[in-house]
């Protein structure tokens, strides 16, 4: 493993992602095709959709935009990439937001207990299946 060199800039390359590699190559001819293959089953193509694919495409691009930032106490300059801010589709973006909301419910929201409730939600359409599951499995 290389060590990080300060002042030196690491993309994270979202391009090599098989995630990245199949929206590129597929998403237009995806975007083509679904009025005739897909509409009547899901409904229309939301306009949102290309949207949010378009920017998670352009997610940590540098030819998207960046900034130059610099630390007033010891002068050391840093490139950051801008990017999507897409919750729940750029595994990048998705995974940040989620650790900052996990900090801010440590800090903010649940109080420093030894303890803590946590509430497991099956979806209604399930919960038939989960009694036959539970009852089927009990024994005798």
């Amino acid at each position: 493993m290389v060590p990080a060199v300060a002042g030196v800039y690491r993309p994270r390359h979202p391009e090599r992602t098989v995630l990245y590699r199949v929206i590129f190559h597929n998403f237009d001819r995806f975007v083509a095709e679904y009025e005739g293959r897909f509409e009547k089953e899901y409904g229309y193509f939301r306009p949102i959709v290309k949207d949010v694919v378009e920017k998670y495409l352009d997610c940590g691009n540098p030819h998207c935009g960046f900034a130059r930032i610099r630390c007033p106490d010891c002068g050391e300059e840093r490139v950051l990439m801008f990017s999507c801010r897409t919750r729940g589709f750029c595994p990048s973006c998705h995974a940040k937001r989620l650790e900052e909301w996990g900090e801010w419910m440590r800090e903010q929201l649940l109080l420093d207990v030894p303890h803590r409730q946590v509430v497991f939600t099956i979806p209604k359409m399930l919960r038939s299946r989960r009694r036959w599951i539970i009852w089927s499995s009990s024994p005798g």
